[in-house]
């Protein structure tokens, strides 16, 4: 963050290089440098967060609102100069996409990106130049690539294409699925606004699931799955071995997918006995602490009956049913000792209105995670006999207490703007989280995060790779007889991707060991890491 950071001169505790597998012997030992910053102190502490609007706003094409529109389209956010905070990338519908250069204490500088059709955000650096890139989808072909040759300069990014990447792609992910120290991409397709012909070619035969793995020289392509809905995706580890699966959800109609990643390849499973009809969004975290992710899926249902949503319960009554586990409620699937079990249902977080990022985070720096719901939808389809034919929700924000999630009004979150694609990550180097928001036809927002406490982050760099960030690793904390884990990805929430940093709010915790599951399997141990550090791993 672009702070005067305190290097701290003391090497924190030991530093353990071993394999995955406990029972094995240590492996080869890579060198790995430790530095440790101290986070800059708040500026204000309150009970809440104080929002700021950003100069992007992301609108339609004309005066209408189709439903394909009310979807509106994701945000990115990524350190994209290298200068140590991180900047933000709005994708737009029809105006200029945006770069928003972060010069510290919240204040940034607009560049225009391009102007045209974009969707979904991933800021990765695709190229191997040790540079993030960005890579923005438009729905109805390959992914965009902007690679940064900009040394510096917001303003330079370069459009070109994925070579080998011809899928059309509505959302994506990013990261190292085989841990041999590259990027692999898995891309979704969606068009199910043409509802008559929602399974048809109409997209060309270059739809529905589709694998790329890089091969040092090239991307091996497969299709696993020649249908799709897909509003999100995500590559999370469900089965807990420590290799990262494949999470598809579908719009209306379409089950949602999952593929586990074998010995052999990755294989179509159904480990779920719950998950949600209309999938907006998925979030996989550790909201327990116990080790192993829960996975959140967002639906569109009110917490109580609503007038408005009549044109949408006529629809869904009229809609198939594919399967008997669907429920057009949002769902939090935790693992239990018969397997997967929904933690929402008949609880608030199940009906959060037309929702459709949700993340959890440490919003409050306690050592639980907390979750967010954005809210609202505009289609003049459903929602004409409203002014604007705008669906106005508030967005809900939930505290976890020892694993209830609560509603919190009063951390000042109901925003009613329209928020569609959201990332967390600490944009003025304070150690907790801020919240941005690209929301549709209003100003995006970011929520400066005035609750304060003290955290630890991480960052991994795996310089002799071509996976700078450690994509695919697993960091956990722990303390006191407390473990929390996070996992790198680039893609969470509906159409957007966060930065890849490990954050873990401390409460009362006096220090953290850090064990790091690099993507080949090594492991990494930093002992006695003392709350407000910024720590960088690097193998």
């Amino acid at each position: 963050m672009r702070v005067p950071f305190r290097v701290l001169s003391v090497l924190l505790g030991a530093v353990v290089l071993a394999t995955a597998c406990a029972s094995e012997p240590t492996a080869t030992e890579r060198p790995v440098e430790i530095t440790a910053n101290t986070h800059r102190s708040p500026t204000t502490c309150s009970d809440g967060f104080i929002p700021h609007d950003l100069e992007h706003t992301t609108s339609g094409p004309g005066n209408t609102a189709s439903t394909f529109d009310g979807t509106g389209a994701g945000v990115g956010v990524a350190d994209l100069d290298a200068d140590g905070d991180f900047d933000i990338v709005l994708a737009n519908l029809s105006e200029t996409s945006s770069v928003l250069e972060n010069t510290g204490d919240l204040t940034f500088v607009r560049h225009e990106l391009e102007r045209g059709r974009f969707r979904g955000v991933s800021l990765i650096d695709a190229t191997s130049d040790g540079a993030v890139d960005i890579i923005l989808t438009t729905g109805i072909g390959p992914p965009v690539l902007f690679a940064n040759a900009a040394n510096g300069d917001l303003g330079g990014f370069e459009r070109t294409r994925l070579e080998g990447v011809r899928a059309a792609t509505y959302s994506m992910a990013w990261t190292d699925l085989g841990g041999d120290g590259d990027l692999d991409l898995v891309t979704g397709s969606y068009n199910a606004e043409l509802t008559l012909l929602r399974n048809s070619p109409i997209l060309g035969e270059d739809t529905g699931v589709v694998l790329h793995e890089w091969n040092g020289s090239g991307y091996d392509v497969t299709r696993l799955s020649d249908t799709a809905q897909a509003l999100a995706l995500i590559t999370s580890d469900i089965d807990g071995d420590h290799r990262p699966d494949i999470l598809v959800g579908n719009d209306l109609a379409t089950p949602d997918m999952t593929w586990l990643q074998t010995d052999d390849g990755f294989e179509a499973h159904a480990p779920f006995t719950t998950s949600s009809y209309s999938t907006m969004s998925f979030d996989a975290a550790d909201i327990d602490n116990d080790g192993r992710n829960e996975l959140f899926s967002t639906d569109m249902k009110p917490a109580v009956p609503d007038d408005r949503y009549r044109e949408v319960d006529e629809d869904m009554a009229a809609a198939p049913v594919v399967d008997d586990i669907q429920t057009p409620e949002n769902v939090l699937n935790d693992f239990g000792d018969e397997g997967f079990f929904n933690m929402a249902a008949g609880q608030s977080i199940a009906t959060t209105g037309w929702s459709w990022s949700g993340l959890f985070g440490d919003l409050d720096n306690d050592g639980l995670q907390d979750l967010y719901v954005t809210n609202g939808m505009r289609s003049d389809q459903l929602f004409d006999f409203l002014p604007e034919a705008r669906l106005v929700e508030e967005n809900q924000a939930f505290q976890n207490r020892n694993g209830t999630l609560e509603l919190m009004p009063s951390w000042g979150l109901g925003d009613t703007l329209g928020g569609r694609g959201m990332a967390q990550a600490d944009l003025d180097g304070d150690g907790d989280l801020d919240i941005v928001l690209n929301n549709l036809d209003g100003p995006s927002r970011l929520f400066e995060n005035q609750l304060c406490g003290n955290a630890v982050t991480v960052s991994l760099v795996w310089p002799d790779s071509n996976n700078h960030d450690a994509l695919g690793s697993t960091i956990t904390a722990a303390g006191s007889g407390i473990e929390m884990t996070r996992e790198i990805t680039s893609s969470r929430g509906y159409l957007s991707s966060g930065p890849p940093v490990a954050h873990f709010g401390t409460g009362d915790l006096s220090s953290l060991d850090i064990t790091v599951t690099w993507p080949d399997g090594t492991i990494s141990t930093v002992n006695a890491v003392e709350p407000n550090t910024h720590l960088t791993i690097t193998q």
